[in-house]
């Protein structure tokens, strides 16, 4: 083992151990030996849940090697992180499913009051004496220019952000105004929104309180805006709403 008095040596040094037959130069010298291989993790563009598969199967890799006998610390910490992050991305994925069955149960509720508004549009024709009459309900006759909104559009409400059915694609979606809005203008950005360098690139424009996009980075966390647009102006922009993009 190496003697406590040959040149800066440490009785602490976590290098020296009692049963190892080499010098203290001897140690500092394998310690600065080159690798033999430079290795490729292969994780630079990974998902998170494809990060996870990687990460167990890297750990399994090297576990079951005898060379590697030596990284045992290592890959029980390792084996540590993994199981965090598996319950971090558990909790996105409930959450991501309880936000979509919401979405669908909100959509059923929309089309049932579209229903029954079409039932009325149907009544107030019946029962309707006027052109007036019609109007006075906000409503207008069929093939009879609507009137434009007298002011702008609010800013959009609720603005909400869900995963798609594919990687690489999202939806989103705010509360309507029926009557004041002609378009909707959304756009993205991966940048912090609180801070005032941050850029939004112009995205897309849609026609209801609703969008979709497809053809975006997997596993990137983005923010979205959206602002209703009419004949009288553009409102300010919605609250940023955030996904990690599947």
């Amino acid at each position: 083992m190496p003697y406590f008095d040959e040149p800066g040596v440490r009785f602490d040094d976590p290098l020296i151990r009692f049963d190892d037959p080499r010098t203290y130069q001897q140690i500092l010298q394998q310690q600065i030996q080159p690798p033999m291989f430079t290795v490729a993790v292969g994780i630079s563009t990974l998902t998170p849940t494809k990060l996870l598969d990687r990460a167990t199967a890297i750990s399994a890799g090297i576990a079951g090697r005898p060379v590697f006998a030596s990284l045992a610390p290592k890959l029980t910490a390792l084996n540590t992180l993994i199981g965090t992050l598996t319950t971090k991305q558990g909790a996105i994925a409930t959450t991501a499913a309880a936000a979509k069955n919401a979405v669908t149960e909100r959509d059923s509720a929309e089309t049932d009051v579209i229903a029954a508004l079409n039932g009325l549009g149907i009544d107030v024709g019946q029962l309707a004496t006027s052109e007036e009459d019609v109007t006075a309900t906000t409503m207008h006759v069929a093939g009879a220019v609507p009137p434009k909104p007298q002011a702008a559009a609010a800013k959009p409400d609720s603005l909400a952000i869900t995963i798609g059915d594919h990687p690489g694609a999202i939806s989103g979606h705010c509360h309507g105004q029926p009557g004041r809005v002609d378009y909707y203008e959304i756009r993205i950005t991966t940048g912090d929104p609180t801070l005032p360098a941050t850029t939004w690139p112009f995205t897309e424009t849609s026609k209801k309180s609703s969008f979709e996009m497809d053809g975006l980075p997997s596993g990137q966390i983005i923010w979205a805006e959206m602002r209703a647009c009419n004949s009288h102006g553009k409102s300010p922009w919605s609250d940023p709403a955030t996904v990690r993009v599947p």
